[in-house]
């Protein structure tokens, strides 16, 4: 079996703008698009398309502490875990030979292996991106962070799950942390794309440099004008593991989350939404201690997710930030992961989460 090692920490890049701000002017793109994309797509307009990008950079970090990023082996693979930024800042450098976007972060994470069950890990960078972007013919924006500089960049193992990994990474004499940082830095390199949609406002992205007109995988199809997508994605929870999805802002009374789920790979999974106060403390457990999280508090939804079935719910909830916890183990809710049999069984839950007005 090969083994999914700390490769799973691929996608840290993409911590550095989070996905799903549901505000339609965060990039001005409506504002914008009257110029046309043979206007703004001409590389000899320097001035306004650095303008235009400065002019999403305000709500930057403010949005990147809030959302954990996805982890993921390639686009198309399921999330095997999440980094949650704890701080961060940013800054336009503008001189006359260059223009750039220097970012330094900080904040911790979670991802799954073959070879160590679970790690939690805690990781910093400063990277120096060189922001452009591109407009397709429907509108939409392709904005591209390409890397100048990658410095100062450290990893550091809080915590590895498997005692029988623990004791072969010391016989094989394989620092976790110096490897982990190799990965991060070569990954980093990469840099990453956003795609601004221009109907709604809502954004995507993928590591590395997508070209204009194409978009990521994306498990469901999403027709509602109504609503915004906040999240549309695949992840892969072991036994005895759980998966934190969010923070989801809900930013006005009167408003809904919108929950669309299905399990493949196990008989059932346990689902919880609960407020980012709670979520905070289960994440900071889960990623320096062994075993799954317990509940902190009542869980503002507790429905099991069985296989085969298209799972349907919304939640109207006062004006907060909320967590969609996927559980597998014995630690919460009603249901349990059945005695490993030839093999650990991992629950593959495809999830998509909206925000609309509640009914």
């Amino acid at each position: 079996m090969r083994a999914r090692f700390p490769s799973v920490f691929a996608i840290l890049a993409l911590v550095l703008l989070v996905a799903g701000c549901p505000s339609k002017e965060s990039l001005g793109a409506g504002a914008i698009s009257v110029l046309g994309p043979g206007v703004i797509n001409n590389p000899h307009n320097k001035s306004l398309r650095f303008d235009i990008l400065k002019f999403g950079l305000g709500r930057f970090c403010f949005e990147m502490t809030r959302r954990g990023a996805p982890l993921k082996l390639s686009d198309d693979q399921p999330v095997l875990g999440r980094f949650f930024a704890q701080s961060c800042s940013s800054q336009v450098l503008e001189n006359t030979s260059r223009q750039s976007l220097v970012v330094q972060y900080s904040g911790d994470g979670y991802g799954w292996t073959n070879l160590s069950g679970r790690i939690g890990f805690s990781a910093a960078g400063l990277i120096e991106y060189a922001p452009d972007f591109q407009m397709a013919d429907n509108g939409a924006m392709y904005i591209y962070f390409r890397p100048r500089q990658v410095n100062a960049t450290s990893f550091k193992t809080l915590m590895v799950e498997s005692m029988l990994a623990r004791g072969g990474m010391a016989v094989a004499g394989l620092d976790p942390d110096r490897l982990g940082k190799q990965i991060v830095q070569g990954q980093l390199q990469r840099g990453f794309t956003v795609i601004r949609e221009n109907d709604k406002g809502e954004t995507d992205f993928g590591l590395g440099i997508i070209p204009k007109g194409q978009k990521p995988f994306k498990p469901f199809q999403v027709k509602n004008a109504d609503k915004i997508t906040l999240a549309n994605d695949r992840t892969e929870v072991h036994g005895g593991q759980q998966d934190y999805v969010g923070g989801f802002e809900v930013p006005d009374s009167g408003q809904a989350l919108y929950i669309t789920m299905t399990l493949d790979g196990a008989p059932a999974v346990d689902v919880f939404v609960v407020s980012k106060g709670v979520g905070d403390q289960m994440i900071d457990r889960y990623v320096k201690k062994g075993g799954a999280s317990p509940l902190t508090a009542r869980p503002l939804l507790d429905e099991p997710l069985v296989a085969g079935q298209v799972w349907k719910r919304y939640l109207a909830l006062p004006k907060g930030m909320y967590y969609l916890v996927i559980d597998h183990s014995s630690a919460a809710g009603r249901t349990s992961p059945p005695p490993i049999q030839g093999g650990e069984q991992a629950a593959k839950v495809d999830y998509l989460v909206e925000l609309g007005d509640a009914p």
